[in-house]
């Protein structure tokens, strides 16, 4: 079992560590730091979890923090997506990619961890094992797991595909569904990108109307297998407020169709408790379950 860490309240110093435990007696059994050196690098992604490959490789991003593994000895790793190998019983960096620009996403505050990314199914193209994220800066990328290009700088061309100015300002998670590839950013919109032969559509194939504010969101996706998929996405802007969550559910084939949200019944009938920031809606057996500051709320079929 892994837990990663980034800060509290971004209260120095810090950095960012993945814990490993064993999942039978929570023995402390593996540890990593992002940034033995410099400090920062926290691995937060908004709460998202670390993704894992079919090798055990286990991939993130990590936040604002130094940046020195292009040097000889450099070990710290802030605002990079990291592979990290678990064999021989340790955690060790086995390949990574930092954007060009790292410098100045963390002298703005730009994160590339805000966001966590995800593992895509094999592809039928020259890098068929791909991981795809995105971060503050609204840039989506798109790297070869197998070989994820290290950092160039001035430019990333030394991975599969960069999309800046996405608008994807991202705190949270991707999900995947059916190639297409969905994100919602803060102060956007819930936007599909179609993912064919190795590549993503340069704009998306489809989007939804309603912005939502600070932080975005991460989706789920619900599905008959390959049919009557539903993108799910918890509305949570209002939780500096105490406002309630609005619970929106898009036709996953063209999210430009909302299928339903918590507001639309008469009464409040369907409005769930006050929004927790960062709050993902899971769903299991036919139900969604949201998590607010007073209560759980469970959404399914009426009678």
């Amino acid at each position: 079992m892994y837990l990663p860490f980034a800060s509290h309240g971004d209260n120095g110093p810090y950095h960012g560590w993945l814990l490993g435990y064993d999942a039978g007696t929570l023995v402390q059994v593996r540890v990593f730091n992002t940034s033995p050196n410099a400090g920062l690098g926290g691995i937060w992604q908004a709460g998202g979890a670390p993704a894992v490959d079919p090798n055990g490789d286990i991939f993130l991003e990590t936040g604002n923090g130094g940046f020195d593994a292009d040097a000889p000895g450099g070990l710290d790793y802030g605002d990079s997506f990291l592979r990290l190998s678990t064999s021989g019983g340790s955690l060790s960096v086995a390949d990574y990619f930092t954007p060009f620009d790292q410098y100045q996403l963390e002298l703005i505050d730009l994160d590339l961890g805000s966001g966590a990314p995800i593992v895509l199914p094999d592809q039928n193209s020259p890098a068929p094992h791909l991981l795809v994220g995105a971060g503050k800066s609204g840039t989506i990328y798109l790297v070869d797991r197998d070989n994820m290009g290290h950092f160039h700088a001035g430019q990333d061309s030394q991975i599969v595909q960069s999309l800046p100015n996405a608008g994807v300002s991202l705190f949270g998670t991707p999900a995947y569904w059916q190639s297409n590839v969905y994100f919602l950013g803060q102060g956007n919109v819930l936007k599909a990108y179609r993912l064919f032969n190795g590549l993503l559509s340069a704009s998306p194939v489809s989007q939804a109307d309603t912005y939502f504010g600070f932080p975005g969101g991460t989706p789920a996706i619900s599905a008959n297998g390959s049919t009557n998929g539903i993108a799910w996405a918890l509305q949570t802007d209002g939780y500096y407020w105490d406002l309630p969550s609005i619970l929106h559910a898009y036709d996953a084939a063209d999210v430009s169709r909302e299928l339903y949200n918590s507001d639309q019944a008469s009464g409040g009938r369907d409005v769930p408790g006050a929004a927790v920031k960062f709050t993902v809606p899971t769903v299991a057996n036919g139900k969604v379950y949201v998590g607010t500051q007073t209560e759980l709320d469970v959404y399914g079929l009426l009678p």
